[in-house]
């Protein structure tokens, strides 16, 4: 998409009614929003590519009639290396799609405007209380938030029912059905469905992904947590975090029911027609994780598959972990009263629909479910996929994500192949991470 296309939006200028939920003064918030003259206002938008563009604007086109006074001119390329050139170059745009990743950066670099006022200002007009608790983590950072919630994507089981037919094994979903959904469940269930045919070819039980993003939610449903509560320190090394890692670690070494590095790689490839995001193909049965709501961003598969619950641990409550992104306003907007419009419509319920139908997100809000369970039906059970999202938890994400991936990931390494022991990769990765997150 050119990078001076624009689509039109009408101007909302009048105040609407709300509970002010946070005060914050100072620079970083922006004054409230002036009455609609009828002036023209052209506000800069940085979207995440111009490919989801082309899907995501389809918000537009409803508001084009009500909104005839603000024009929103899209910049195809909403990525980090960008906007900090635009920052430093004072061009910022009024508003950009920013990943939960990198949110806590950019607030704690002052470039973000802090937007409680006016989210409480409006929070019944935008039916706030609607929008799924772990969504608004995509836009907030130290208890304030900095815009509206953008996506909100729930990592989940995957299942083949095929191969669990031919097993005669329970579906997750059913076993969650029962309360037998567990992670006993998960290993037993592993185990079943784990064989070696009669070419020599092994089918493994489960795809466990060990990948950075994979971990929280082990960590969470068994009582631990990445972080303490201000994000100072990193908790992967208490109990918790350990004997959940270790559980994973098991279930790839000792237990022999998940891949282990590239054994099931030539089987993959091989099987490229069929597979589910180039995982879970005719070799493995069920696999972490599904994300995304719709074909295009979840994946093609030509086999029948659901989502299943997140199992559950020893944590007292059920905890899936989603990733996402908001819509933030910059402090540097140059129409922060229009840009918030703008903002203020992404995360209503009237574009929750559009973007569903689009197959780029599932829902955000709690009253959209019924809508993605009747008409998008990717996953085919996305009930479960939405019942799950009311509790899950954002990516914990803080300012030195980049270098805390970059040294989990390296240490986690050989935990993967048995060469190391998780609570001694985990106490190295401590030691690293905790001084820069006091810097």
């Amino acid at each position: 998409m050119p990078s001076d296309r624009r689509t039109h939006l009408t101007h909302a200028g009048a105040a609407l009614s709300g509970v002010l939920v946070a005060a914050c003064g100072g620079a970083s918030t922006p004054a409230a929003p002036a009455a609609d003259t009828g002036t023209p206002v052209t506000i800069e938008y940085n979207v995440q590519s111009a490919s989801l563009w082309e899907k995501a604007g389809q918000v537009v086109p409803p508001f084009n009639k009500r909104f005839p006074n603000i024009t929103v001119s899209a910049a195809p390329d909403g990525s980090v290396a960008k906007l900090r050139t635009m920052l430093a170059a004072g061009t910022a745009p009024d508003a950009t799609w920013m990943n939960i990743s990198d949110l806590p950066g950019f607030a704690e670099q002052g470039a973000l405007f802090v937007l409680d006022p006016w989210i409480g200002r409006d929070w019944r007009a935008m039916d706030g209380d609607d929008v799924y608790p772990g969504a608004w983590e995509a836009v907030t950072w130290k208890g304030k938030r900095h815009g509206t919630p953008y996506e909100a994507n729930p990592f989940l089981p995957v299942y083949r029912k095929d191969f669990f037919d031919a097993a005669g094994v329970a579906y997750p979903t059913r076993q969650a059905e029962q309360g037998k959904w567990d992670w006993n469940a998960v290993l037993d269930t592993a185990r079943r469905l784990t064989k070696t045919g009669s070419d020599g070819k092994k089918q493994f039980g489960l795809q466990l992904r060990t990948g950075n993003y994979a971990l929280f939610h082990w960590v969470w449903n068994n009582g631990g947590d990445v972080w303490n509560q201000d994000r100072t320190e990193c908790l992967l090394n208490k109990p918790p975090a350990a004997e959940a890692i270790q559980f994973m670690q098991d279930l790839v070494v000792k237990h022999r029911v998940v891949p282990m590095g590239a054994e099931t790689g030539a089987e993959i490839k091989d099987a490229s027609g069929t597979t589910f995001n180039n995982m879970l193909s005719k070799v493995v049965a069920f696999e972490w994780q599904f994300s995304g709501g719709g074909s295009l961003m979840g994946g093609i598969a030509d086999f029948p598959f659901e989502v299943a619950p997140e199992p559950r641990g020893k944590s007292a409550t059920v905890i899936p972990h989603m990733n996402g992104a908001g819509n933030v306003l910059l402090k540097e907007s140059k129409h922060p009263d229009a840009a918030w419009e703008f903002l203020k419509f992404f995360v209503s319920k009237e574009a929750d629909v559009v973007l569903m139908d689009t197959g780029i997100i599932p829902p955000r809000r709690k009253s959209s479910e019924d809508h993605y369970a009747r008409q998008v039906k990717y996953p085919p059970n996305g009930k479960v996929l939405a019942e799950m999202a009311r509790t899950a938890r954002m990516t914990p994400s803080v300012p030195a994500w980049a270098d805390f991936n970059s040294i989990l990931a390296k240490e986690m390494a050989p935990v993967w192949t048995g060469d190391r022991r998780p609570n001694e990769a985990l106490d190295e990765v401590v030691r690293q991470v905790n001084p820069l997150l006091k810097r």
